[in-house]
């Protein structure tokens, strides 16, 4: 209803008195103070909007709006994110669900704990940077590796819910190198969102298509291996 709930105020033995009021994120909440906008060297005070989460602003800077259109983030975590015409919660399986940062929307939310995350702790391990760990992997056009990664560095969200997971490789030779590694990684993540994909299709979402965004999107390997995994 995009409006305080009166039973969990009740249960937290609040009243809607003592609640702000609320705003759609696009809506004018009011306009910097004065002697505040005069400070910061501003012609005029700037108006000052409801606004959203950062997924949800970062949705917004890149169209994800209508209904059915999607993102992925690949920062330290990821998120899958979705935009819905109405709210589709699935406590079961972690989704999340909001009201989104413009009128009448909400989307759905899939999140990944370490998603690039993962590939910065491989690099400090080998004392690399993250774009070096994976260069020789960009040009390479064959298919996926014979090693596993579970990408679950600090617990996981989307779909198991469980701050106790942990991650893991699997399948490690005497022929796994640090590229092996690398490759694995990039592949355990990306499976790590087909789950949340799973997921999100369960609680309604409709993705045929999305966006990347986040650090990550710089690899294009990485973006081929999502893009392939995620169909």
């Amino acid at each position: 209803k995009r409006d305080w709930s009166d039973d969990l105020l009740a249960a937290t033995r609040l009243t809607r008195a003592q609640m702000p009021k609320l705003y759609e994120g696009s809506a004018a909440t009011g306009k910097l103070l004065p002697e505040l906008a005069s400070r910061w060297g501003m012609a005029s005070p700037p108006v000052v909007a409801g606004g959203g989460g950062d997924n949800a602003a970062s949705a917004c800077g890149v169209g994800v709006v209508r209904p059915g259109t999607a993102f992925v983030s690949l920062g330290t975590s990821g998120v899958l994110f979705v935009s819905n015409a109405r709210f589709s919660p699935d406590p079961a399986t972690a989704v999340h669900a909001f009201c989104h940062a413009v009128p009448g929307t909400w989307h759905q939310m899939g999140v990944i704990l370490s998603a690039a995350g993962s590939l910065e702790w491989l690099a400090e391990t080998f004392g690399v940077s993250a774009g070096e760990l994976t260069r020789p992997l960009e040009d390479d056009r064959g298919g996926p590796g014979a090693l596993m990664f579970l990408p679950y560095l600090g617990g996981e969200r989307t779909p198991h819910n469980d701050a106790g997971i942990r991650g893991s490789f699997s399948g490690i030779s005497y022929s796994t190198d640090r590229t092996a590694l690398a490759r694995a990684v990039l592949e355990g993540v990306a499976f790590a969102f087909a789950d949340n994909l799973a997921a999100l299709r369960s609680a309604g979402a409709d993705v045929s298509r999305a966006l990347a965004v986040g650090g990550g999107s710089r690899s294009r390997k990485w973006l081929r291996i999502i893009a392939s995994t995620l169909d």
